[in-house]
Order: C-alpha cells, then sequence, then structure tokens
C-alpha cells in the first residue's frame, strides 16, 4: 500500500472532492487552478526523485574515476559539491511533502465545511494562499542547488581544460623536441570528467524545469485567492440585488394589503351609516 505522503495529491480522495464541488458551484477557475497546483507539486516531487537518482549515477561515476594526482582534487571537489546537493534535495522533499500534508488537511476541512453550511464554505479555498511561503522556500531551495551544480559544471570545464592544455603542450614540446612543428589540436574533451559532467548537466534541467513548476505554483496560488475574492464580490452584487427586489415585492405588498385595508374601513363607514339612518327612522 502506498504511503500517505508519497500519494500523489490529484489522487486524495479530499482534493478531487472539493475540485468536484467547486466545479459543481460554479467556481471553475478556482477549481481549474487548484487542479494545477497540486499537479504542479506533484510533478516537482517525481522531478526531485529523478535529481537523487542522477546523484546515485554521480557517485558510482566517482568511485569508478582514477585516484591519480592530478584527478585527485577534481574528485573530492565533485563529492563534496555532490553531498551537499543530495542534502538540499532532501530538505526540499522535506519541504514539499509540509506542502502536501498541508493541502490534503485544509481540503478536508473545506469539503466537510461545505457539506456543512453550503457554498459560501468554498470561499475557503482562498486559504491555500499560506502555501506560497512554502513555495517560495522550496523555489529557493531548488535554486541554491541549481547554482551549485553551475559552480561543479564550472569545476569540470575548468579541469577538462588544463589537462588539455597540458597534454598538448606536452605533445609540442616533444614535437619541437624531435625537430617537428607544432600542432593545433582541437577541443578534444576529457572524457573521464565528461561523464560526470553529463550527469550533473541532467541534474541541471531536473532542477530548471523543477524552478519552473514552483514559480508557477507561486502564481497559482495567487490566482486563486484574486478569483476567490472576485467570486465573493459578485456575490455581494448579487445578494444586493436579490435583497432590493424582496424590498421592492415587501412594498406592493404593503400597499396592496393598506390598500384592502382601506378599502375595508369604508365599507364598514357605509355599513355604520346604514345602522345609524335605520335606527333614527325607528
Amino acid at each position: 500500500m502506498e504511503m500517505k505522503e508519497n500519494r500523489q495529491l490529484i489522487k486524495e480522495e479530499n482534493v478531487m472532492e472539493l475540485i468536484r464541488l467547486l466545479h459543481e458551484h460554479n467556481m471553475e477557475k478556482a477549481a481549474d487552478n487548484l487542479f494545477e497546483i497540486a499537479t504542479y507539486i506533484d510533478v516537482m516531487e517525481k522531478k526531485m526523485d529523478f535529481v537523487r537518482q542522477e546523484l546515485e549515477t554521480v557517485k558510482g561515476q566517482l568511485h569508478k574515476m582514477e585516484e591519480r594526482e592530478a584527478e585527485k582534487g577534481l574528485k573530492q571537489t565533485l563529492k563534496s559539491a555532490a553531498g551537499k546537493l543530495e542534502q538540499n534535495c532532501i530538505a526540499v522533499k522535506g519541504k514539499l511533502s509540509e506542502v502536501k500534508a498541508e493541502i490534503r488537511v485544509k481540503a478536508g476541512e473545506i469539503v466537510t465545511a461545505a457539506k456543512q453550511k453550503g457554498k459560501s464554505a468554498l470561499n475557503r479555498v482562498s486559504e491555500f494562499l499560506g502555501i506560497k511561503k512554502k513555495l517560495q522556500n522550496i523555489r529557493q531551495g531548488v535554486q541554491h542547488s541549481m547554482e551549485n551544480v553551475d559552480k561543479s559544471i564550472e569545476r569540470i570545464d575548468a579541469f577538462g581544460t588544463g589537462i588539455r592544455e597540458a597534454n598538448h603542450k606536452i605533445a609540442n614540446t616533444f614535437r619541437v623536441f624531435v625537430g617537428r612543428t607544432e600542432k593545433e589540436y582541437g577541443e578534444k574533451r576529457f572524457s573521464k570528467t565528461e561523464l560526470v559532467k553529463k550527469s550533473f548537466l541532467a541534474k541541471k534541467k531536473l532542477l530548471s524545469g523543477i524552478l519552473n513548476l514552483a514559480d508557477t505554483a507561486i502564481e497559482k496560488t495567487d490566482r486563486l485567492a484574486a478569483e476567490v475574492k472576485q467570486y465573493q464580490a459578485v456575490q455581494t452584487d448579487r445578494d444586493l440585488t436579490d435583497t432590493a427586489d424582496m424590498e421592492a415585492v415587501d412594498l406592493g405588498i404593503i400597499a396592496s394589503v393598506a390598500e384592502q385595508e382601506f378599502r375595508y374601513g369604508a365599507e364598514a363607514f357605509e355599513a355604520y351609516q346604514r345602522e345609524a339612518a335605520k335606527t333614527m327612522t325607528e
């Protein structure tokens, strides 16, 4: 059985029930935004799992890297960078779990309130704006991870360039020694580090995707809150119109009743006059 904290939000009963209720009560935009927020968080979590898988690949590649003197410094630097990146990934994954838990709880509360109090309780979906701060913290963590990855790629490139230049210099020194002219060598990559670089580039792509999803999810929380305010404003205007209509109807009824009472009074007076005339005659 899938653990609750690992289960996708779009598979959560309360979340999907809340989205259904929003659609049912003509709050389609709010429903769509909430569904998209849940989807983005699920995808971010999945991509973060892929980043951690790539880190395992990097660890294996570094383990296989020969402990030659020229490579020792780079190997230790990349191992340290991979370790920091792993810690960042664990932290971001934990924050994503916190956001998912908050959405699960909040969705459950709103669904229960809507069943007890009706449509007005659905306006509480604006409370999902509260996850914005957590999403911003997640974005910050992902941005920090990307910066570490960029630094690692720069170090790999610098190391590869240094090794190429050193090898070219040695080769040309030998050519001069044997009486041959120096040769202009191409940009042949240092294969041992290129494999590690590819893994870091893959992580950068994944992290960039998570960053974009975080930005969009943050935007959606703002939209969700704004849309609820708009729903509330429209509902207030509708209630005021309904109240005015009811007051007009009530005034019409009162006027009608008053007119009936007036006619009834006149008839009574006429009856009184007839009775008085009869008495006088007798």
